[in-house]
């Protein structure tokens, strides 16, 4: 088979699949084949500037549409600058399929030019690394979409090899396990039982939904399962992190269901609460951060539904939304900034403005940490951030992909000054493909976050954590996007309405007073996290 013909193979499956993007940078090898044919199966081919961005976008755009998607690079340095990317994908359980260009198995005996032991590289990063070649190439690729989109999603990487005859031995299937009458019997000894809400529920929405509807019963989601209860709804009382924002939830609660929830989500604090836990999921827990009392695994839905009657349920009405709206309300009543916006008003006054049914990508930083509780959301996929890899340098390249999934939505993407400029030629690729994007940039020179953690002594003072100021409004506009620099609250407000009333891609250049955000970090995982 040659790599004409392999090329095919490869965009028949995926359209097969539902996907009708890819992402990714061509080399001079047989990549430049794959984007060929995806086009003319009508797939549209996204270029991006580097392999990492562009394994973001495709985890992002998989996320929201629940498709494997395939990003295509080339081999050697192309493959090992797209690492992240693909642990990206692996510990925030994103279908992707990573296509990687590699020395031909009939010459990789003569060729150590670009030659790098390619399965090595990402096979602790992905839920298989296999070859694409002459052996039956349309079932790898079908086992392939399969394994992406299996029981805890992840990444899936193939080498192109159209000369290759092997294949590595794929994961064996999720085993369902547990008994579900165990977890009713647990949680009929409830009185005030609390529900958590984890990663692995987002698909499962309509199910939880029904579950909870009618009920006081308080639900904590993740980050990364936000909207799958409606913040509207009286339930919805707030984030869960592994800190303390959740506590008074969690120390009420007499029994707590955890649906869904993969730990890789939650920072490394111990789990200090003794009511007894119920897990259910559709794949297992590979760690003992809690121990629960009983462990279901299966299709969700069908476990889910296997609860009834109702879970018993003795809150007072109110007591779920209070205690989230207690978040707010500190975080909001914070120190007022001496020049510059707070960082909390950021977040506030553009989701008051932004229209229902807004996407927030956010990038990590001491940001998202004002950023994930005020920004409410009614439906999944309505804020997205890397929470299990928690990278920096995500939220751009991620915004780019909603832009491209939900192009009838306006996106906005909080990146601080450090995460943006690990990206910034993505810029480009917004105003190329001319993407309906605000971009808020929480300028403030410096690495806050890791600022708050540091110490007086010997951890390298401000050479550590301090970069000379960037004008960004300036950048962008070089780049050929709208920019403004912002440093007031009346600014933001103006330039986010006049976004809308004149949408475009824009760029908003916000000078921050970075001095409230220990006060941010208290308030989100206060004492109990120094140090996480």
């Amino acid at each position: 088979m040659n790599a004409s013909e392999l090329a095919a193979v490869i965009a028949k499956s995926l359209s097969a699949a539902g996907s009708n993007v890819l992402f990714g940078i061509p080399g001079g090898g047989n990549n430049l084949e794959v984007i060929g044919a995806a086009e003319a199966a009508g797939i549209q081919f996204v270029l991006a500037h580097t392999e990492n961005a562009a394994a973001y976008m495709a985890c992002v755009y998989a996320e929201l549409t629940r498709i494997p998607t395939g990003c295509v690079i080339t081999r050697g340095p192309g493959a090992a600058s797209a690492t992240n990317g693909v642990a990206q994908a692996f510990l925030d359980r994103q279908p992707l399929l990573m296509l990687t260009d590699a020395v031909s198995s009939t010459d990789a005996a003569r060729i150590s030019h670009q030659r790098l032991d390619q399965h090595a590289v990402f096979s602790g990063i992905s839920k298989w690394s296999g070859v694409l070649g002459k052996s039956e190439p349309a079932d790898v690729m079908d086992q392939a979409i399969a394994i992406a989109a299996g029981p805890r999603p992840g990444p899936v990487h193939l080498d192109f090899d159209p000369g290759a005859d092997h294949q590595m031995q794929p994961p064996a299937p999720v085993a369902p396990y547990g008994d579900i009458r165990a977890a009713r019997a647990v949680l009929a000894t409830a009185r005030l039982p609390v529900v958590l809400v984890g990663i692995g529920a987002r698909d499962h929405a309509s199910a939880v939904r029904k579950l909870l509807a009618g009920t006081n019963v308080p639900v904590l989601q993740t980050y990364k399962a936000k909207g799958v209860v409606p913040d509207s709804w009286p339930n919805a009382a707030g984030i869960l992190t592994g800190a303390t924002v959740e506590a008074p939830v969690l120390e009420a609660a007499d029994v707590i269901l955890a649906i869904g929830l993969d730990t890789v989500e939650l920072i490394p604090n111990q789990w200090p609460y003794s009511a007894p836990v119920v897990a259910l999921n559709s794949w297992p827990e590979d760690s003992p951060y809690f121990e629960p009392q009983v462990t279901v695994v299966g299709p969700l839905d069908e476990l889910l539904a296997g609860l009834s009657p109702p879970l018993p349920d003795e809150w007072d009405p109110g007591f779920a939304q209070e205690q989230r709206a207690a978040t707010a309300i500190a975080l909001l009543s914070g120190p007022k900034p001496t020049q510059g916006l707070a960082p909390w008003d950021v977040v506030a006054r553009t989701r008051a403005l932004a229209p229902a049914g807004s996407i927030a990508t956010v990038d990590a930083g001491a940001h998202m940490l004002a950023a994930m509780p005020l920004w409410d959301t009614e439906e999944p996929g309505e804020v997205l951030i890397s929470s299990g890899l928690a990278t920096m340098g995500f939220a751009l390249p991620a915004a780019i992909a909603a832009a491209i999934a939900r192009p009838d939505k306006r996106t906005y993407c909080f990146v601080g000054d450090g995460g943006l400029g690990m990206v910034l030629a993505e810029l480009e690729t917004v105003v190329r493909l001319d993407l309906p994007i605000t971009i808020v940039v929480f300028n403030d020179s410096a690495l806050s976050l890791i600022q708050i953690k540091q110490k007086t002594e010997g951890h390298g003072g401000s050479n550590a954590i301090s970069y000379r100021l960037s004008d960004f409004a300036a950048i962008a506009r070089a780049y050929g996007l709208d920019a403004t620099n912002i440093s007031s609250i009346d600014e933001l407000e103006a330039a986010v309405q006049d976004n809308l009333d004149h949408p475009r891609p824009i760029l908003l250049d916000i000078q921050l007073d970075a001095s409230g955000y220990p006060y941010v970090m208290d308030v989100i995982r206060g004492q109990r996290a120094k140090g996480v």
